[in-house]
């Protein structure tokens, strides 16, 4: 007797307005849950590092609440000559 195929639950460990509109892209149903994390660079840390271990950090603190689930951790940052720009927060501080 075959086993039935059970879909996991599918979480976006975001609550990113951006990276919920990528997801709902691919029509599948899927959760988000805020993951609550120091996101504060750690000294010498270059900035593909820095979003691994964030995105890998995301996706572990939500693994209590949904134990089951398939769970995305993303992270991104922009970078400018080796320095990392931090979030703008207001269109001005965007063009400068």
């Amino acid at each position: 007797m075959a086993e039935s195929f059970m879909p996991k639950t599918l979480v976006l460990a975001s609550t990113s307005t951006y990276r919920r509109e990528l997801l709902e892209r691919l029509q599948l149903p899927f959760a988000t849950a805020a993951p609550n994390i120091d996101e504060t660079r750690l000294v010498n840390e270059s900035a593909q590092a820095m979003v691994a271990r964030l995105a890998q950090q995301k996706a572990e603190a939500i693994t209590a609440q949904y134990p089951n689930a398939l769970i995305i951790g993303s992270d991104q940052c922009a970078v400018l000559s080796e320095q990392i720009l931090g979030k703008p927060h207001t269109h001005a501080k965007a063009v400068e």
